[in-house]
């Protein structure tokens, strides 16, 4: 088998199942429908598309895609039309055949959003060209304090005790784990981040935010909660383990920033596959 380049984008589309004050969403949506097909990616992985209709008009638009088989899928929420798999969709540009989607860990008194909105991870498993490949789509714990990152720790702790992943197997692990890797720190042991390379995971950006922060308030509108402008984050990481997975040629870099579609941006990887 010869050596693969896969090209992977990562963004958080903010597409909650209710509609915001000064969020545009509609006008976010048409950026976003717009901007999806320039990529050129082959494999896309989206959190927080958590309306049917939204996932609809991406199945629609990108027939050439694979999904996974919770793309279709809906749940209620009382009278709220809502996806089945915590926001998660995965599309690729090979043959897609579902693992299995593992919710987060959830605990008494977690915040209202949190538990219905069903965070956690879909694996998928791509017949790429050169063999199989692992895929999972994450979206962990929101929040700023230290119980909150506490929470994510303890959250990928499970994700990777239940994981259908083993070290041998080439698995790319990536999404919106809402570490900003600055700040983020725990009272109680280490850190998510931490736990991940511990199993091995190689983080393809080394930690660092510079250059690449998928939340910056300073020159996103969208991602202004406050009124003063917090510090450009990136909350959006991609991890690889396994034999014949490594950084592709070209660095991370934003997409779907200019203009952007959401309060976050999408992030973009090469990943080089030699089994």
């Amino acid at each position: 088998m010869t050596e693969l380049t896969v090209r992977l984008v990562s963004i958080n589309i903010w597409d909650l199942p209710v509609r915001l004050p000064r969020t545009q969403r509609g006008l976010r949506h048409r950026r976003l429908l717009e901007g999806l097909p320039t990529l050129d990616a082959d494999i896309i992985l989206i959190q927080e598309a958590f309306r049917p209709r939204l996932r609809r008009q991406i199945l629609r638009l990108l027939p050439h895609m694979h999904a996974d088989a919770f793309a279709a899928r809906r749940r209620w929420v009382g009278f709220l039309p809502m996806d089945a798999a915590g926001g998660l969709l995965t599309l690729s540009r090979w043959p897609v055949h579902t693992v299995r989607y593992q919710r987060a860990r959830r605990f008494r008194g977690m915040k209202l959003d949190e538990r219905i909105g069903w965070k956690g991870c879909l694996w998928t498993r791509i017949a790429t060209p050169s063999g199989d490949l692992l895929v999972g789509n994450v979206h962990l714990y929101a929040g700023n304090t230290p119980l909150d990152a506490h929470v994510r720790t303890i959250q990928t702790r499970h994700l990777l005790q239940r994981a259908v992943s083993t070290p041998d197997q080439p698995t790319i692990l990536a999404g919106d784990w809402n570490w900003d890797l600055e700040f983020e720190h725990s009272e109680r042991g280490p850190t998510g981040h931490v736990e991940m390379l511990q199993a091995g995971f190689h983080e393809v950006a080394n930690g660092r935010s510079e250059g690449i922060a998928t939340m910056d308030p300073r020159h996103n509108p969208f991602a202004r909660y406050v009124p003063w402008h917090r510090p450009a984050r990136r909350l959006t990481h991609v991890f690889l383990r396994g034999s014949g997975l490594a950084l592709g040629p070209e660095p991370p870099s934003l997409c779907l920033n200019d203009p952007p579609v959401s309060d976050h941006y999408g992030l973009r990887v090469t990943v080089r596959y030699s089994p």
